[in-house]
């Protein structure tokens, strides 16, 4: 039996009230917040019962005021769940009323099991009052007595459980008009008293687009549009559907979809040109319109079935809303406009449709003539109608096609076999006399073994085996079945055919339904339409690459450490406005994520704005803190220069109060240390401040509110010529050239640390200007620290440098690569930003926070190639130590035993998964990996307990007892997994 959960988070869908009407299932509250004892709740099985049984059909009235069986059942579920959502009643009281509703229907539905036909069945009244009083009534708690009362939401209540079980039992609404006029069955006409019209409505629609969504399926409009591009085959050719044309020029994901089905469809297909060379021309006018409509399939059903889909999640969403008083009104705004755009979208799948079969499309209803939603409903319910008598009447003509096809091939075997008789016949009976055969066999078997004998006879039988088959096949086709199909037309096509080629062909009918899904799936799944391929913007990492990426993550790692720095982690998701309006002109670049119908997501752009939100959210005071993760861009990748969509960042961020410029003083040293001990070569940091390039701004009269676009030109220059730059803030930026050209005096002056500070101070540069002299001042002390700590050496300082994110307010730095041919641009960077944790903390309150960001994917390239240029274009690197080997049969235990030794010592070994591997070929495989040590066993060594150890770089080998094997190795310079670093430390120290 089902269970359904309700709970705050829950909606319950038409197929569960549907379901729960009929006693194929029972309740249950979601979570220990909703859970109310029994005892609590007041439940008590004899109370209950009792009151249970004062509610009859025949109890309480005329019975055309009385709600069903089910319809009471599904009213009291739709209660219980809108009071534990807190929508009408809250507090503590609202989830025990709800946990009695609970037992209440599960008791009904118990007692419906075991109760016969004609025994009288529990209802409740349609009268929303005597609805109250009889719910009131099975509250056995007297504390909770009254608790349900006679309100609008109840009212419609009612309504939403009557009509649910209405639409999933399939009683439709077909009755709606302009004048909300309905002429109904006499059983049903009761509901509409009570019941809110645009609600009605509302399920209508609801209906409505299911059904659509089920036709717009690409099971169902893309796998019989494939019938028709078969039938039109002759002009048209499969490149239509190619992945470079719904993959890369038009990447629509709808649209994708769409060309991926009918390319499995189609698969095979022998009607359909592979390429546009062999196309027919067009020559008839009607044809042309049908072959327009079928060339271009993907391009209005991958949008029209999203339309569908996202009307039918907004239709479902606005069914389950509730008002809560009297004084609010259901509005209809929300479903009209889902309605609309499901409309046009049932639409352009009509058109589509029936063009395709006669060359004209219909001229169905627009979604801009309705104006009210009954208009909308009435539309809607006709339009859905008329989709889907043109895709049975597509289905109809398709299926003619292929069997006049299918007619065709029968009597070309036919007459291709009557061809071959009549010139076997014409040739007369040589060589078919059975004497000079037998005379023949026994002189071809003269002189034979019996063993050659029964080689040439299996021989003989395999290829008559082959032959038979053959000729099966044949007449399989010639009688026009499931061979015949696969031999002309595609694979979707034969594969559906049997399906639909039946009279009693229905696309309303679910069995069907659900037959061509599995058809579809089966296709799809395949892996033949479409040639996979990683996203745009991404790599996979194969195991040599990943040892690089391990080395550099493990040295950053150490620095972090080294310099007191805790690890923390946050999700890389965030809530979109967490992440908008902290990037400047980059705020285009951010991952949106789609809306599931919850909160408005996007994927983290770097780890810096998360780090400030949870310092907001997590009260942690001053801390050193380091995340590595992966960050997302929607950038224009350069795989060539590290430049990814998806890509690692990490971060080293020091928050809270201390001296002026000692941490933004340690975060650059955490940079130079981290760049020193990769192995990318020669390496510098380009420095600035915010506020001196503010200051230069200001002073070269560029308007306060342009400050950040300027800046984010500025930033360019290290990508671009100073003449570029300018241009763009003359004529993008709308700035005066004179103004800047005077920017360009100060922008192109980079130089060491401290002869660039004395030269601008020597020529007050900027005057008596008070934030530039702040700005150098916090320079003067940051270059005393770094000089203190020797890295003033790495530093230049450059006032082109911008750093084009909005949220910088003082020392900004760059690391940029200095040598080689590998152009990979900014390797990291960072800065001062006192002002965004603000942002998300109450008025007044500032956390200052200084931090610094490691490229990691442009580092990883930088050593990659440095790598390469070492080895002679190869990247291997053993991922092992040793390898364990056996000379000889039927070692493996030994091996293994030999790899537990190794293993427990904390040494990286392994041994080949093949039972008896030659040894020459272990050498080889050893050798190829580039492992510096192989430990063998052979059937002497094993008995003695004894085993040889190889040196392949040294090329020695030495046989030693077990015992001493892990010594052995250690003498060697094999080190346990994880202390190669401490072992490099002490060769360092000793040297």
């Amino acid at each position: 039996m089902q269970v359904i959960l309700i709970g705050k988070g829950r909606r319950i869908t038409l197929d569960e009230l549907s379901n729960l009407s009929r006693g194929n299932a029972k309740l249950e509250m979601q979570g220990e917040d909703t859970a109310i004892d029994t005892a609590e709740s007041g439940t008590d099985d004899a109370l209950l019962s009792g009151a249970l049984d004062k509610l009859s059909l025949n109890g309480g009235g005329d019975s055309k005021e009385m709600l069903s069986s089910g319809a009471t059942i599904a009213s009291l579920s739709l209660l219980a769940l809108t009071l534990v959502q807190g929508r009408v009643v809250r507090g503590e009281c609202a989830a025990q009323v709800a946990s009695s509703l609970v037992d209440i229907v599960n008791t009904i539905v118990t007692s419906q099991e075991t109760t016969d036909e004609s025994s009288k069945k529990v209802t409740l009244s349609t009268n929303s009052a005597e609805f109250a009083k009889g719910v009131n009534l099975l509250i056995a708690n007297e504390g909770l007595k009254g608790i349900i009362e006679d309100k609008s939401y109840l009212v419609r209540l009612i309504s939403l459980a009557r009509v649910s079980l209405m639409m999933s039992q399939g009683t439709f609404l077909s009755c709606m008009y302009a004048d909300i006029q309905f002429e109904m069955i006499e059983d049903y006409a009761h509901i509409f008293l009570c019941t809110n019209i645009k609600l009605m409505l509302i399920f209508s629609l609801h209906t409505t687009t299911i059904i659509a969504r089920s036709l717009s399926s690409k099971n169902v409009s893309d796998a019989i549009s494939s019938l028709s591009v078969e039938r039109l085959g002759q002009y048209l050719s499969l490149d239509v559907y190619s992945t470079q044309n719904y993959d890369e020029l038009r990447p629509h994901r709808g649209c994708i979809e769409s060309a991926a089905v009918l390319r499995a469809c189609l698969q095979g297909s022998t009607l359909v040109n592979v390429t546009n060379k062999t196309v027919k021309p067009i020559t008839d006018e009607v044809e042309s319109s049908s072959i327009k409509y079928a060339k271009s399939i993907p391009q209005y059903h991958g949008p029209a079935r999203e339309s569908i889909i996202m009307a039918c999640k907004t239709v479902e969403l606005e069914m389950n809303c509730s008002e809560s008083t009297d004084a609010l009104e259901f509005d209809d705004t929300v479903a009209l406009l889902a309605g609309k755009s499901a409309l046009g979208g049932v639409v352009a799948l009509t058109n589509g449709s029936m063009t395709r079969v006669s060359g004209s499309g219909a001229n169905g209803s627009s979604s801009s003539d309705a104006t009210t939603l009954a208009e909308l409903a009435s539309a809607l319910e006709g339009s859905v109608s008329a989709l889907q008598s043109a895709l049975e009447d597509e289905t109809k003509v398709g299926c003619q096609f292929i069997a006049q096809e299918l007619s065709k091939k029968e009597e070309e075997l036919k007459a291709k076999e009557a061809e071959k008789a009549k010139r076997a016949a014409e040739r007369g009976g040589s060589g078919n006399n059975p004497n000079a055969a037998a005379s023949n066999d026994a002189d071809e078997f003269a002189g034979m073994t019996e063993a050659q004998k029964k080689k040439i006879l299996k021989k003989r039988a395999e290829k008559e085996a082959k032959a038979a088959a053959k000729r099966k096949a044949k007449e399989a086709k010639a009688s026009g079945g499931q061979a015949a199909l696969s031999s002309i037309f595609g694979a979707g096509t034969a594969a559906m055919y049997p399906l639909l080629s039946k009279a009693t062909a229905n696309l309303s009918d679910p069995k069907l339904l659900s037959e061509l899904e599995t058809i579809v799936d089966g296709l799809l799944s395949g892996g033949m339409q479409r040639k996979p391929k990683v996203p745009k913007g991404t790599r996979d990492y194969l195991p040599e690459q990943m040892s690089i990426r391990d080395k550099a993550f493990t040295i950053i790692r150490r620095v972090f450490k080294r310099h007191g720095a805790v690890e923390i982690d946050t999700p890389v998701f965030e809530l979109k406005e967490t992440l908008t309006g902290k990037y400047g002109e980059d705020s285009k670049l951010i991952y949106d994520l789609a809306d599931q119908g919850g909160e408005m997501l996007a994927l983290r752009y770097d780890l810096t704005v998360p780090f400030a939100r949870f310092l907001a959210v997590n009260a942690v005071g001053n801390i050193k803190r380091f995340h590595i993760g992966k960050v997302y861009r929607r950038d224009q990748p350069q795989l060539s220069k590290g430049r990814y969509r998806e890509f690692y960042q990490c971060d080293f961020d020091i928050a809270g109060v201390y001296g002026r410029m000692v941490p933004d003083s340690e975060c650059l040293t955490v940079a130079c240390e981290i760049l020193d001990s990769l192995p990318i070569g020669d390496f510098g940091i380009k420095l600035n401040h915010r506020r001196l390039l503010d200051a230069i701004l200001d002073i070269c009269g560029v308007p306060a509110d342009k400050f950040r676009t300027i800046c984010s030109a500025v930033d360019k220059l290290d990508k671009e010529p100073w003449s570029e730059v300018r241009r763009e803030m003359v004529e993008e930026k709308g700035l005066e050239g004179s103004v800047a050209d005077k920017i360009g005096e100060f922008v192109v002056l980079k130089g060491k640390p401290w002869d660039m500070y004395n030269s601008l101070m020597d020529g007050k540069k900027f005057g008596n200007h008070k934030g530039a002299m702040e700005a150098m001042e916090d320079l003067r002390i940051c270059f005393e620290y770094l000089e203190a700590m020797d890295k003033l050496k790495f530093i230049s300082f450059d006032l082109s440098l911008a750093r084009g994110l909005d949220y910088y307010t003082g020392v900004i730095y760059e690391a940029v690569c200095m040598n080689g041919n590998t152009q990979v641009g900014s390797i990291g960077g960072g800065g001062r930003y006192d002002n965004l944790v603000s942002m998300f903390q109450e008025a007044g309150k500032v956390t200052p926070c200084v931090g610094v960001s490691v490229g990691i994917e442009r580092v990883f390239t930088l050593m990659e190639e440095r790598l390469r240029q070492e080895q002679g274009g190869s990247i291997k690197q053993p991922n092992v130590a040793v390898l364990v080997a056996s000379a000889g049969e039927n070692l493996l235990r030994e091996r293994m035993k030999l790899t537990k030794v190794l293993w427990d010592a904390n040494i990286s070994a392994e041994f080949n998964h093949q039972e008896n591997p030659k040894l020459k070929f272990e050498i080889a495989n050893a050798l190829d990996r580039e492992i510096p040590f192989m430990v063998i066993s052979g059937e002497e060594e094993a008995k003695e307990d004894k085993c040889k150890v190889k040196d392949l770089k040294a090329r020695t080998e030495e046989t030693v007892d077990v015992a001493d094997l892990v010594k052995t190795l250690r003498s060697k310079g094999v080190v346990p997994v994880g202390c190669e670093f401490a072992m490099e430390v002490l060769n360092g120290e000793s040297s």
